[in-house]
C-alpha cells in the first residue's frame, strides 16, 4: 500500500512542474520583446540588390527604317617616298634584250636575215652530166659544176607554203650542154636535221635543138621547164650536205624533146 501511494505522489509532482514550466514559457516572448514587434512586410517590400537600374536615357525599341547606317570615313593612303634613280640605271632598266623582247612580243628593232637582208642561202656542187634516169644517155657523162643563190621568200608567197625564190646555172666542163636557171624552192624538215626540197622554174641552155650528131641531145626550145628535187642533213650552224637531181624538158612544147638531168652532191650554207 505504501508503495502505490508513493507513486502515485511522485506522478502528481511530475504533471505540476510540468504546467509551471509550460506557463514561464508562454509569458517569456512577450517579456524579452517588450512593447515593440518586427514588421516582416518591409524586408520583402525592398529591391533585389543586384538588381540593374532601368536604362531610361535611350527607346525600348527603334523602328527598322530610322536605323541608318554609320559612315564609313576613308582613311588616307601611307605616303610613299619616291624612288630616285640615275641616268644610269634608267637606261639599264629600259634596256630589253632582243630575246626577252621576242618573247613577250615587245615590238623591237627588226633584224636583217640572211646575207645583205635578202639572200638567203648559197649552195655549190659538182654533178655527172646526162646521167638520167628519165632520158637516154647522149651526151658525155662529165662533170658539171652547179652554183645556186636562194632568195627569203616575200611575204606574197606565203599562201602557196613560202616558198624560196632561186637563180643558178650549171657549167659543163666538156663543152656540152649547159644552163642558167631560176625558180620557187620549197623545203620541209622532215626528222631532226634531216630536210627535203624540191622546185619549180624555167632553164635557159645552150644545147642543141635538134641534130644529127650520137653524142648531142635535141631540146628542141631554148627555153625549158625545170624540176629538182633534193635530200639534205643540216650540221652545226647553217651548214648542210645534199644529194641532188633536176630534170630540164620542153613538156613536148616543142618539135624534139629528149630532155636531160644531172644528178650529184651540193654544199650549202645558210645566212
Amino acid at each position: 500500500m505504501g508503495a502505490q501511494v508513493a507513486k502515485k505522489t511522485r506522478t502528481t509532482l511530475c504533471f505540476v512542474g510540468l504546467l509551471a514550466a509550460m506557463a514561464v514559457i508562454g509569458t517569456a516572448p512577450n517579456a524579452l520583446a517588450g512593447p515593440k514587434s518586427y514588421n516582416i512586410n518591409v524586408l520583402l517590400d525592398e529591391p533585389h540588390p543586384f538588381a540593374a537600374a532601368p536604362n531610361t536615357s535611350a527607346p525600348a525599341y527603334i523602328p527598322a527604317d530610322q536605323i541608318r547606317p554609320r559612315a564609313r570615313v576613308p582613311q588616307p593612303f601611307p605616303y610613299r617616298q619616291p624612288t630616285v634613280r640615275t641616268a644610269a640605271e634608267r637606261s639599264a632598266r629600259d634596256r630589253v634584250p632582243a630575246a626577252t623582247a621576242q618573247s613577250l612580243s615587245l615590238p623591237s628593232t627588226p633584224r636583217k636575215k640572211g646575207l645583205w637582208g635578202f639572200i638567203s642561202e648559197i649552195r655549190i656542187g659538182a654533178l655527172a652530166h646526162d646521167i638520167g634516169p628519165f632520158s637516154s644517155n647522149e651526151e658525155d657523162v662529165i662533170v658539171d659544176y652547179n652554183g645556186e643563190l636562194l632568195f627569203n621568200s616575200p611575204g606574197f608567197l606565203d599562201l602557196i607554203w613560202a616558198p624560196r625564190p632561186h637563180v643558178g646555172f650549171t657549167l659543163n666542163t666538156g663543152g656540152d650542154t649547159s644552163q642558167v636557171y631560176a625558180g620557187l624552192t620549197w623545203e620541209f624538215d622532215v626528222w631532226r636535221s634531216w630536210f627535203i626540197n624540191f622546185s619549180l622554174g624555167g632553164s635557159l641552155h645552150d644545147g642543141e635543138l635538134r641534130t644529127t650528131a650520137i653524142n648531142r641531145k635535141e631540146l628542141g626550145c631554148h627555153l625549158l621547164f625545170r624540176e629538182s628535187f633534193e635530200v639534205g642533213y643540216r650540221f652545226e650552224s647553217g651548214h648542210s650536205i645534199t644529194g641532188f637531181l633536176d630534170h630540164i624538158s620542153n613538156a613536148n612544147i616543142c618539135d624534139a624533146n629528149e630532155g636531160l638531168e644531172t644528178a650529184g652532191i651540193r654544199y650549202g650554207y645558210r645566212f
